[in-house]
């Protein structure tokens, strides 16, 4: 049996299971994108946005809020009315005190509090 007798013999039964390839992969583009990923959970934050506030000396302390990314630079008018040690037990994972601002390295859930009010 040569090659072009195969083919006149199977082709239908080819150009089929091409087609049905072709249709599987085209599905599974359009639904893979489309399933809930495993470590997408949403997390109720464990502390507010008012707690934060609070905890940064008052909204008439803060003078300006920026959000980029996980870093939150916060402008204060005093430093000295933050409380660091007691962020870090709500989300904060680390505090970059500098002259005129503090940057705050936080974690996801913090960061989506603030994705507002930036």
């Amino acid at each position: 049996m040569t090659f072009s007798e195969f083919l006149q013999q199977y082709g239908v039964y080819l150009a089929f299971v091409v087609f049905l390839a072709i249709v599987f992969l085209i599905i599974l583009i359009l639904v893979i994108p489309r399933l809930p990923k495993k470590g997408t959970k949403s997390v109720e934050p464990s502390i507010s946005k008012l707690e934060i506030i609070t905890l940064l000396g008052g909204e008439d302390n803060i003078k300006e809020i920026a959000l980029r990314g996980s870093r939150l630079t916060v402008s204060l008018a005093d430093k000295s009315l933050a409380n660091i040690e007691e962020l870090k037990k709500h989300g904060v994972d680390r505090v970059i005190v500098m002259q005129a601002k503090l940057v705050l390295l936080v974690n996801k859930e913090v960061a989506s509090l603030f994705d507002e009010l930036a």
